[in-house]
């Protein structure tokens, strides 16, 4: 799928200086839904399964009306955001991961042969941590990602999964039982169907 986004993007987006594979994740949705609503209208079918009834349901939702994540972060001149550590109390400056920077991540746990720690966590601190105390040195910034706390290093990541950017893909869907729930709109065949007449 993966594949068919780059490909897709590589064709719609008029700026050939923008790099396809350095949009970060969250803009890239936001232009997939761009796209789609605007060529061929917002309405959108989904085939779930009803937990109660184990029995699946069509449904037709609206992408039209998806919002905008709360997103109340200011980036400096860098194009960085700011955060400090409590633990280490040291200030330093971030960048969301990119498309490229996540199918890297993806190939090092793919590859991992599970001896020892998967070094997943210090690869996506390393892609985002862009200068330490105003440091922007590269080998300085890796060997204090290598020494830092623990707590640090969750509490950085759990701020980040809080305040990514993006569009909210969850709706409201009522199941034949009477329930309601949440599903997410993913980005798969269906998804990309009328893209390709397929």
């Amino acid at each position: 799928t993966n594949t068919v986004i780059t490909e897709l993007l590589k064709r719609k987006i008029l700026d050939k200086d923008l790099p396809i594979d350095d949009i970060v994740e969250e803009d890239r949705q936001a232009i997939l839904v761009f796209l789609r609503n605007t060529a061929f209208g917002t309405e959108y079918n989904l085939t779930i399964t009803d937990d109660k009834t184990n029995e699946t349901f069509n449904v037709t939702v609206d992408l039209g009306e998806l919002k905008i994540k709360d997103f109340n972060l200011e980036e400096d001149t860098n194009g960085e955001y700011s955060y400090f550590l409590e633990k280490s109390e040291t200030d330093i400056t971030f960048k969301f991961l990119t498309q490229r920077q996540e199918e890297e991540i993806t190939k090092i746990r793919e590859s991992w042969n599970g001896n020892g720690v998967a070094p997943i966590i210090t690869k996506q601190l390393e892609f985002m941590i862009k200068s330490v105390k105003g440091i922007k040195d590269p080998l300085q910034i890796k060997n204090f990602i290598e020494n830092l706390p623990i707590a640090d290093s969750h509490s950085f990541r759990k701020y980040i999964t809080e305040h990514k950017p993006g569009i909210d893909l969850f709706v409201p869907v009522t199941t034949p039982s009477g329930e309601e729930i949440q599903v997410e709109i993913g980005f798969g065949v269906e998804f990309f169907r009328p893209f390709y007449a397929i």
